[in-house]
């Protein structure tokens, strides 16, 4: 039996799947050194005879750490990705994170499927769902 955290990262991978289609040549692989509540994955691909790929690393909480930040730079040293120098590195959190000690080099990514209210970690899809739900019985 899954816990959330499995649930919501792969909401994460269908995201990354999307943004980095296997059918254009993307690998996704899980990162080795990362765990607990911040998964990491290395997305990479070869195409024309130069190497593309980054370092992504999610993460579920409210305000962007510094140790969270810390955590892409150490998965990013530890796991290079082959003829690529300079990776990117992405960070993926959902909507309406704090982001205030995110350095600009780095890219951010927001979550389509999660977002913060207020103090509260809401699946946005399924809030749509209840209110379009709440509209059609309104009108009917």
């Amino acid at each position: 039996m899954g816990s959330n955290d499995d649930i919501m990262h792969e909401f994460v991978r269908k995201e990354l799947r999307k943004l980095y289609p296997s059918v254009d040549g993307w690998q996704i692989r899980p990162a080795a050194k990362t765990g607990g509540k911040e998964q990491g994955f290395v997305v990479s691909r070869r195409i024309l005879g130069r190497t593309e790929g980054a370092h992504v690393l999610v993460s579920f909480d409210r305000i962007v750490a510094p140790a969270t930040i810390d955590t892409l730079a150490a998965m990013s040293r530890s796991e290079p990705i082959p003829g690529l120098a300079n990776p990117k590195k992405i960070l993926v959190v959902p909507q309406n994170t704090d982001l205030s000690s995110v350095p600009r080099a780095m890219e951010v990514l927001p979550m389509q499927s999660f977002g913060w209210e207020d103090k509260e970690l809401v699946w946005l899809k399924r809030r749509a769902q209840m209110s379009e739900k709440a509209t059609a019985a309104k009108s009917s």
